[in-house]
């Protein structure tokens, strides 16, 4: 059976080709042809404005902007000379390369949006905030953090969709879980915080004693108080390590503190607390290990000395920053 074609990638092209072409003639963007493709509707029109977008980003990541991407078309008259040859279709799947790039910009400039109309329990990007949960656990919800809660009378149920939290689990009875990208931690009235460390999965215990469970619900370990299990995605089974808790735990008075973490990880709590979206030029810069301690009451401050630390480059973009 053949796939169904897919109406928005034939629509993102359609607007990929216009663009390249009117960039390689700007008189095109006058032409009846492309003004009854543009009428066609309102999808239309976001998708040509999305186009511009992308093109635009991309220029700027390239260090090159195009200087004759078009504005929105305002007449109605002109005439139509085609582009064409080898180079269109070339530029074409440039600008459709844009244009995925132009939604991953968007998830990262303002990744709260999603997670707004998904999550239970959204903390905006800042500060740690404090919450209480229908059975009475009381929860520090990290900045720019989110998660799900559900109950039943057997059982109760936290989804981190996003960042760290912190528990203190009131103990009714009922067995205690938080779950994160397929893992598990399961509790009896405890204390404790789950944190993703972007590809992985970080439990620190405070008090009591918790389980974690891998993504087929199999047994990985057992933690005890002053115990940290770091869990990465394609690892059978967790590095635990005993830590000095209150250090562990210092993001819960402002300020973050990381032993031989990736920068990606580091950089993932300064966005969370106010930084603006942080890409990678390369997968080498994201995955260097760095140990220190951060203010995350001054995030662009503090990666500003992370570039000086450990010299890289900041290049401001729209809503965001690139590191090279």
């Amino acid at each position: 059976m053949l796939p169904r074609p897919d109406p928005q990638k034939r629509l993102r092209a359609e607007a990929a080709d216009w663009l390249v072409r009117i960039a390689a003639d700007p008189a095109l963007q006058h032409d009846p042809a492309f003004r009854r493709w543009l009428d066609g509707g309102e999808d239309r029109v976001r998708a040509f404005s999305d186009a511009r977008l992308a093109w635009t980003i991309a220029g700027e990541v390239g260090g090159e902007v195009m200087a004759t991407a078009p504005s929105a078309p305002a007449h109605r008259h002109g005439r139509h000379r085609a582009g064409g040859g080898w180079l269109r279709p070339v530029a074409a799947g440039l600008a459709l390369g844009a244009f995925a790039l132009a939604g991953l910009w968007l998830d990262m400039v303002r990744p709260d949006l999603r997670l707004r109309m998904m999550a239970d329990h959204v903390a905006l990007p800042g500060p740690a905030q404090s919450l209480a949960l229908p059975d009475g656990t009381k929860t520090v919800l990290d900045g720019g953090s989110a998660l799900d809660y559900a109950e039943d009378g057997a059982t109760r149920r936290v989804t981190l969709r996003s960042g760290a939290a912190y528990f203190d689990v009131e103990n009714d009875g009922r067995p205690f879980s938080v779950r994160l990208a397929g893992h598990e931690v399961r509790v009896h009235g405890t204390r404790f915080e789950v944190r993703d460390c972007g590809g992985c999965m970080l439990v620190t215990l405070e008090e009591g004693s918790v389980e974690i469970l891998g993504q087929h619900r199999q047994s990985l370990t057992f933690l005890q108080p002053g115990q940290q299990a770091r869990i990465p995605a394609s690892a059978a089974s967790p590095v635990v390590a005993t830590v000095d808790v209150p250090g562990a735990l210092s993001w819960l008075e402002g300020r973050y503190t990381f032993y031989d973490a990736s920068l990606r990880e580091v950089t993932g709590v300064l966005q969370r607390h106010g930084a603006g979206a942080i890409l990678f030029a390369s997968e080498a810069l994201a995955s260097r290990p760095i140990t220190g301690s951060i203010n995350l009451s001054d995030p662009e401050t503090e990666l500003k000395a992370l570039s000086e630390a450990m010299g890289f480059r900041i290049l401001t973009l729209p809503g965001a920053s690139l590191l090279m």
